[in-house]
């Protein structure tokens, strides 16, 4: 009935397999970083799979470019779906720089600012050159040591917007320095920021391969049944 490779790096990698099982297609799925789950089909080599499928799903993290850039320079024609979560979008009452990178990011904090950070364990070198104190978030505990006056700051979630803005206090932050990745899981620090009055420097996927989206069920089978199944 079809046979479709999903860019697997999300929790959304999961649900879109069991939506497109369900229906008849065939899923592999290629992981962008160690698989999360045993059950689903797993694709031994990129290039392999794509030339055994008739369609594509990205679910990969929206910060992870490197995976859907190759897969898209392996098999430019095949029809393609980003199915994710929608980004946040700013009103015109919130305080937002926008930055399209995370260097760029640091460029607009301003200078000697308390800054908190959730863009993840790989960017602390790059936080490391600001000149003012960068409280970085860390979901699991580790002992990395901390580069420039950047501190640690560890705890699981689910976190709720009344102990964000807490902490924010807490640490005396001038700025939240965030990846938009969309969802309601990971916003409460986005509405602690916007209730305290502080502003947002907000970094902003690339993701100008994407060619359609689908950010529920819905739309990925109407997607898969237009281009997989036809």
């Amino acid at each position: 009935m079809g046979r479709v490779l999903i860019l697997g790096g999300s929790g959304r990698t999961a649900s879109a397999a069991d939506a497109l099982t369900r229906v008849g297609i065939e899923v592999q799925v290629y992981w962008s970083r160690a698989a999360s789950t045993d059950h689903l089909s797993c694709a031994a080599h990129l290039r392999q799979g794509l030339c055994w499928a008739n369609g594509m799903v990205d679910t990969t993290h929206v910060f992870d470019a490197e995976l859907r850039t190759v897969a898209h320079t392996i098999a430019p024609d095949l029809p393609t779906v980003r199915y994710a979560r929608p980004l946040w979008k700013a009103e015109p009452r919130y305080n937002w720089k926008l930055a399209r990178s995370l260097g760029e990011a640091v460029g607009l904090l301003p200078k000697g600012a308390r800054v908190f950070a959730a863009t993840g364990r790989e960017s602390a070198e790059i936080l490391g050159h600001h000149d003012g104190p960068v409280f970085l978030r860390q979901l699991q505990r580790h002992d990395d040591p901390a580069p420039g006056q950047l501190q640690y700051v560890f705890g699981a979630g689910p976190f709720a917007e009344k102990e964000e803005a807490a902490l924010f206090q807490e640490l005396e932050i001038d700025v939240l320095l965030a990846r938009n990745v969309g969802g309601a899981a990971s916003y409460p620090k986005i509405a602690a920021a916007r209730h305290l009055g502080l502003p947002v420097v907000m970094v902003q996927p690339d993701l100008s391969d994407a060619t359609d989206t689908a950010n529920d069920e819905t739309a990925l089978l109407a997607w898969a049944q237009a281009f997989v199944c036809g």
